[in-house]
């Protein structure tokens, strides 16, 4: 597995607990390193990408519910949600990773943990984002 995947994966881990709120924001950074999961590498991209959804999570949250049809936000299972939001993230506010390249990796992601009807919720919200995109 790549380091991307692998801190995209571990971010996925963090956002989980934020949202949950076992961890607090300001706390999460901290966290991050002193758990010394995965290569310094994989910990510095995970730490970027839940950082970085955090600071953005007002407006990444507002993307994902326009697109969201008959569902709200807080309904969505966590993982989804964490999915969303970091793809969102990449989609939106980091310009190396290009836009399909995001989708593709929340769906591959969400096959992992989620299974396929999580992968195909998460490609048609992500899919109309990208063509807002």
């Amino acid at each position: 597995m790549g380091i991307r995947r692998e801190g995209r994966e571990l971010a996925l881990t963090y956002l989980y607990q934020l949202d949950l709120q076992v961890e607090r924001q300001e706390d999460i950074e901290a966290v991050i390193d002193k758990d010394r999961v995965g290569s310094e590498r994989v910990r510095r991209f995970a730490k970027e990408r839940v950082l970085g959804v955090w600071r953005n999570l007002a407006e990444i949250d507002k993307v994902i519910s326009k697109h969201l049809l008959h569902w709200k936000l807080e309904r969505l299972a966590r993982t989804d949600r964490g999915l969303l939001r970091l793809a969102v993230y990449e989609m939106r506010f980091d310009p190396e990773v290009p836009a399909k390249v995001a989708l593709n990796e929340a769906l591959e992601i969400g096959r992992k943990f989620g299974g396929e009807e999580s992968s195909r919720f998460l490609n048609g919200v992500l899919d109309a984002i990208l063509h807002e995109v």
